[in-house]
């Protein structure tokens, strides 16, 4: 029969992590922050919205002006919240994990612990719970009070985006979750709290600085291979219209009406041939991308802040026949394989963390 050692330890955990100076004093610092990102994205929204409403009498009845002019997502108000959370809510995960273990070392009591009619799976399973449960109570406080920043700003959510704030509040805390379960599993195999919190940086410098070096920087060009050089003759001639903020592009050739046939077929052929091979860069640059992001829990999250802020809601004031907003199962779908690398992440970290404590030596 199992004792109640995990509900007991759960439930000291928890306490711990939501009195303790250290949790309060990040979750104080993500509050005002919060407020203050949702205070500056819901004022830019209110800009958005009236620039929107600007566009559309000057597009009047045209169906072509107008379908440049896309009303914009309350979305967006989340994007810069999410910059600022990437960092924080790293460093709030790694504040609550990365001493979980090492301090019960140092100061003998795990043994002492261990020494009482409780099994080891409980301890670390208690731990690992307490932390989630202190987690979800700080999303949660931190969600609300941007709903009721929003609704004091006027940026009313639909019943779609509600759906979509869930998705980020998820996001925000697989990703936080992913930093707590590495600091925790580092707590379990260092002899001290300061090692810990060494490795643990190092891992996280790694995986929120270099991995996006890797991915923007020149080893992926060295991967993939120069871009394709644009063919001699022709030129992209760029165009914006301030009236309705849409950009068209022509593309100008230096073949002229007295050039044989078999001059305009060539290069016609030319810049068939170029787009091709532009397609096909461009698709092995995010696949390798895309796989390495994977491995990043900022980047995942990154990646599902601005999927959120910038691809759903946003709707053409024409409705145009090619064009529909996509579904909130449409975007769990485009943001499949961050999920599940935000689910992996902990699971693997935790899973060697459960490992290292059910073999540690403690005598």
């Amino acid at each position: 029969m199992r004792s109640k050692g995990f509900i007991t330890i759960t439930g000291k955990e928890f306490s711990d992590h939501l009195y303790g100076r250290t949790f309060l004093l990040f979750l104080s610092i993500i509050i005002v922050v919060t407020i203050i990102g949702m205070a500056a994205g819901s004022v830019d929204y209110n800009n958005q919205i009236d620039s929107y409403n600007e566009k559309l009498v000057v597009a009047g009845d045209d169906p072509v002006s107008g379908s440049y002019v896309y009303k914009p997502s309350v979305m967006i108000i989340f994007d810069g919240v999410g910059g600022l959370l990437v960092s924080l809510g790293a460093i709030l995960g790694i504040a609550m994990g990365f001493n979980l273990i090492t301090k019960e070392k140092e100061s003998k009591s795990l043994k002492i612990l261990l020494s009482n009619p409780i099994y080891r799976d409980e301890v670390i399973n208690g731990k690992a719970a307490g932390g989630i449960l202190a987690l979800i109570v700080a999303l949660f406080i931190t969600l609300v009070i941007s709903l009721g920043v929003m609704l004091v700003f006027g940026a009313v959510p639909s019943g779609d985006d509600i759906g979509y704030i869930l998705l980020f509040g998820v996001a925000a805390f697989l990703m936080i979750f992913s930093y707590f379960a590495i600091s925790m599993f580092m707590s379990t195999v260092a002899e001290d709290s300061g090692t810990s919190l060494v490795y643990t940086l190092i891992i996280f410098v790694f995986l929120s600085s270099l991995v996006p070096v890797f991915v923007w920087g020149s080893t992926i060009d060295m991967i993939v291979g120069p871009a394709p050089e644009y063919p001699e003759g022709l030129f992209v001639d760029m165009q914006y219209d301030p009236a309705t903020g849409g950009v068209t592009s022509t593309i100008s050739s230096s073949v002229s009406s007295e050039d044989s046939e078999e001059d305009r077929i060539a290069q016609d052929e030319a810049v068939s041939r170029y787009f091709e091979e532009l397609d096909e860069y461009w698709s092995k640059k995010d696949v390798i991308s895309g796989f390495v992001n994977l491995f990043s829990p900022t980047n995942n999250f990154q990646d599902i802040t601005e999927t959120l802020s910038y691809s759903v809601g946003a709707s053409s004031s024409f409705g145009s026949e090619d064009w529909e907003s996509p579904g909130i199962m449409d975007v769990l779908g485009k943001l499949l394989w961050n999920f599940i690398a935000l689910i992996a992440i902990p699971v693997v970290f935790f899973g060697g963390a459960y490992v290292c404590f059910m073999r540690l030596d403690v005598r």
